[in-house]
């Protein structure tokens, strides 16, 4: 929705502009200029760090950072405990037998392993060992390419909850839950334990993998 916008506010100024959008998860959109060689001249990635690891030097200059998020638990008032959950018992809730969860993929979109990272960060912050790897290995035929395919899941109810950024659920005025600043990703001040989150996903080259680490 904001590259609609942006998209439509560039065309006012310069009609004579044909844009061509095309939407994906941030990695996987990458991939398009690397592995398949597809003409581009913007990319705009969910997190800049997709573009300083995979397309600088050889593809790209530079990026301009212009716009932070952070990660929520998005839901609907149908969704199963929608009335109980909070920042103290979602992660409880999330691997409760007769709820769903979805997430994005890690190898596909940034959203996917910032969710595992908001898993990583949770574990160490609530003080639950194991919590991380009990959310990763529970409902894994719900994760999908990119986060905006959750959204699907979401309002069919095939899902109960997602992982997902605030300013999407916003857009899409769905509830969701502000997780604590120490797990959410958003605050600079938390830098160094952000840090000690990390996800490895497939690299640029077949069997090539690349760590993303949590700092902002």
């Amino acid at each position: 929705m904001p590259m609609k916008e942006i998209s439509a506010a560039f065309k006012k100024i310069h009609p004579e502009v044909n844009i061509l959008m095309e939407s994906a998860g941030s990695v996987e959109c990458a991939r398009k200029v690397t592995d398949l060689n597809k003409p581009c001249d913007i990319l705009a990635s969910a997190d800049y760090k997709v573009i300083d690891n995979m397309l600088i030097p050889k593809y790209s200059d530079w990026n301009i950072k212009f716009v932070s998020n952070e990660m929520c638990i998005v839901y609907t008032e149908k969704s199963k405990y929608a009335g109980q959950i909070d920042v103290k018992n979602w992660y409880t809730i999330l691997q409760k037998k007769d709820v769903a969860y979805g997430r994005a993929d890690p190898n596909s979109d940034p959203c996917g392993y910032r969710s595992v990272m908001t898993m990583q960060l949770s574990e160490k912050y609530y003080r639950k060992r194991g919590l991380a790897n009990l959310l990763m290995i529970k409902d894994q035929n719900y994760m999908r390419p990119k986060e905006v395919d959750l959204l699907a899941l979401l309002e069919t109810r095939s899902v109960d909850y997602i992982f997902l950024y605030k300013s999407v659920a916003i857009q899409h005025n769905l509830k969701y839950l502000v997780l604590p600043d120490e797990v959410n990703l958003k605050n600079p001040g938390f830098s160094n334990f952000y840090n000690t989150a990390e996800v490895p996903i497939n690299g640029k080259e077949p069997g090539q993998q690349v760590t993303m680490k949590g700092d902002r």
